[in-house]
């Protein structure tokens, strides 16, 4: 499959372009041929209509009728095709045939009556269009040209018309709303005419690359790649040429249109090829000059069959809805006045599936205080292993465990220090070659170790030095302290240290209680352990000092 690298925002040709020229030149030989014509019936379509829009003659209905069996002229059965041979034609249907749609696309025929737009319909004079916010259509002209009808749109096709003989075209087309692209072939016969009207501007080419918008009845707009495109204002007839590079934009009461050139394109070099989640997200530097930004989206090697296409107003595009495969997204900036700037196209690859699992235990940012985790996630039907990695950096620049699992959908880590681990989980499924097919892991999920700190207190006291120990791990540090109450009201003693014991000296005889709280290396600040009790006792002494019993112990009075 052929895919479409980033290019130069300074390129002439647009990125559709190039890409149309290759997926399109077929079709614009094909239409030159001539060929017969199947019409699929539409809820409303008349004979005599057909006859009128791919007859030269309108009044040669009769023979059309005769070559399909004599229907009823006015009650042609939708669903059924009327074939309409090339020997009746002395010209060439004009016409408009339905190459892709994706998302919402209605058309409507002049009759009134309407319905879904199919691939492979034949739209023809009167047909109108309309895209919901995700909807796009992809129509061919009889001549070659390509009309790409973006979401939010609406179009009206008013005359579809191309000499067999003279190989001459004439099309007009009606935006009342939202945007439109065409690639028009440059090398046209003398007299061939393609026009997109707005309700406030019309923009006739001759072969070239351009997009009109009209942006809620308040400005009509109109951007060039390639070729020229004259320009005139409807309110005063007023004309403009416009050139490769250039756009020009018609307000609601303006006498003239104002031309500017077209932003640059934006930056997508830091953006992520490789999208490991079913939503594509790609975030890119804001453009200067961009009041919004639009997108789209096709599959690699298929420029006419976008699959997608929004509007922003921040440089974030998202796509949703897409299966895994290689892509090829187009973003470009649109200027405050609507003049829609240079596009730019980076190659995505999408590989989201099959989706990880749902880790399930320990809680994101939980804390295991044993040298064990379970680790457990969810399980799926049709997934026949897991692949697991914890790490003690979120980047997992050096997983000590990195593993395949089978059908279990838990795993002991034993050996644990206290600290921060990180771990995450992908799923395995058959492919359709019955090889193993991996998907992506899912975000880190955070844990903390917290070995229980001064649960083993050791106290001994010799004379009247009192000396305390505990338990703990290698780079803690350790506030203690010392006092008569449980609330630690008054402390009789405290200390900061970083090793596991201390020599008190002086103390009273007494009942105390001491408490603890560690800092773990990574910096962590642990609560205090719960209060233990110890008692110092006095020690008698004479004037050589303390005395001993008769087996050498130190008599110390309770």
């Amino acid at each position: 499959m052929k895919t479409i690298p980033s290019m130069d925002a300074g390129s002439r040709l647009s990125a559709w372009a190039i890409a149309a020229a290759c997926a399109f030149g077929p079709m614009a030989a094909h239409a030159q041929q001539a060929e017969p014509v199947r019409h699929l019936v539409r809820d409303g379509d008349t004979l005599y209509d057909l006859a009128q829009a791919y007859l030269e003659d309108p009044g040669q209905w009769p023979a059309l009728a005769r070559e399909n069996g004599n229907p009823n002229p006015l009650r042609l059965k939708p669903g059924s095709t009327i074939l309409v041979p090339d020997e009746l034609l002395r010209k060439k249907p004009g016409g408009a045939r339905v190459v892709h749609v994706s998302g919402g696309v209605r058309y409507t025929t002049r009759s009134g009556s309407s319905g879904a737009l199919e691939r492979d319909m034949r739209l023809i004079d009167g047909d109108s269009l309309r895209t919901d916010a995700g909807g796009f259509a992809t129509l061919e002209m009889a001549d070659g040209s390509v009309v790409r009808v973006a979401g939010d749109s609406e179009l009206r096709l008013e005359r579809l018309k191309y000499s067999l003989t003279k190989k001459r075209a004439d099309t007009s087309l009606a935006l009342d709303k939202g945007r439109v692209e065409s690639r028009v072939p440059p090398q046209r016969p003398s007299g061939s005419r393609f026009q997109i009207d707005t309700p406030l501007m019309a923009a006739g080419v001759r072969g070239t690359e351009f997009g009109v918008s009209m942006r809620d009845g308040s400005a009509a707009t109109s951007d060039v790649l390639e070729g020229e495109v004259e320009l005139r204002v409807l309110r005063s007839g007023a004309a403009a040429r416009v050139g490769a590079g250039t756009g020009g934009a018609v307000a609601a009461n303006a006498q003239a249109a104002t031309l500017a050139p077209l932003l640059a394109a934006p930056d997508l070099t830091g953006v992520q090829s490789l999208q490991q989640r079913p939503i594509i997200d790609l975030a890119f530097p804001a453009l200067q000059g961009a009041a919004s930004y639009r997108a789209f989206i096709w599959p690699a090697g298929t420029a006419e069959q976008v699959a997608g296409n929004l509007v922003t107003a921040t440089p974030r595009v998202r796509f949703a809805g897409l299966e895994d495969g290689d892509y090829v997204v187009r973003i470009n900036g649109v200027d405050p006045q609507g003049i829609e700037g240079r596009p730019i196209t980076r190659s995505i690859k999408l590989k989201a599936r099959p989706e990880p699992p749902v880790t399930i235990a320990p809680p994101d940012g939980g804390v295991v205080e044993q040298a064990e985790a379970v680790l457990r996630w969810t399980g799926a039907d049709g997934v026949v292993g897991y692949r697991l990695q914890v790490a003690r950096d979120e980047a997992f620049a050096n997983p000590f465990v990195d593993e395949s699992v089978s059908s279990e959908t838990s795993r002991a880590v034993g050996g644990l220090a206290s600290g921060n681990y990180y771990w995450r989980v992908g799923s395995v499924v058959r492919g359709k070659d019955g090889k193993p097919d991996a998907g992506p892991y899912g975000d880190p999920r955070r844990f903390m170790v917290r070995l229980p700190v001064g649960g083993k207190l050791g106290m001994s006291q010799q004379g009247d030095e009192v000396v305390l120990s505990w338990d703990g791990e290698a780079g803690q540090n350790y506030l203690v302290q010392v006092a008569r109450d449980t609330g630690f009201a008054g402390l009789a003693a405290e200390r900061r240290t970083a090793d596991r014991k201390w020599a008190l000296e002086a103390l009273p005889a007494g009942e105390y209680f001491v408490r603890i709280q560690a800092t773990d290396s990574d910096g962590y600040v642990r609560d205090f352990t719960r209060p233990q009790h110890f008692r110092v006792n006095r020690t008698v002494r004479s004037g050589d000092g303390a005395l001993h019993s008769g087996d050498g112990q130190e008599i110390q009075l309770p």
